[in-house]
């Protein structure tokens, strides 16, 4: 799990006084856990998976996807997969951009807004392009 922690950290971007002060954990225990010197409680476990909205399976045993599926309510993630649909996009590219929601979420009120605006206008644009005869 150690790996699993580090890679997740490192597919955040985000350092290990980052990655441990969202979790209220010091920068020198998450060291320690990524080199396999400590080992994460439950507790931990449990903060890690819903800080960063990671799938439990994948971060106890490696199997699945890094994160969690995007709940269907989600608009934002729901045009984006129709999207990606359409164009028979494959499975790395669909992993990819929920890794890329998954920070989304995580971006402030103003930085969500410019990127809503930014998607509006490239769905818009394919589905413009799209229906071109």
């Amino acid at each position: 799990m150690n790996e699993r922690i580090k890679l997740l950290r490192k597919m955040l971007n985000l350092t290990q006084d980052e990655f441990s002060s969202k979790i209220g954990l010091s920068r020198n225990f998450i060291a320690q856990i990524e080199t396999g010197t400590k080992n994460p409680s439950e507790r931990t476990i449990s903060d890690i998976l819903r800080e960063f909205k990671v799938n439990e399976a994948w971060l106890r045993t490696g199997k699945g996807d890094m994160f969690q599926e995007f709940p269907p309510e989600d608009e934002t993630a729901a045009a984006i997969s129709n999207v990606l649909e359409d164009i028979g996009c494959k499975d790395s590219i669909y992993t990819l951009v929920k890794e890329l929601l998954v920070k989304y979420e995580r971006l402030d009120p103003r930085s969500k807004k410019v990127i809503e605006g930014f998607a509006d206008d490239v769905i818009k644009g394919y589905i413009e392009k799209r229906d071109e005869p």
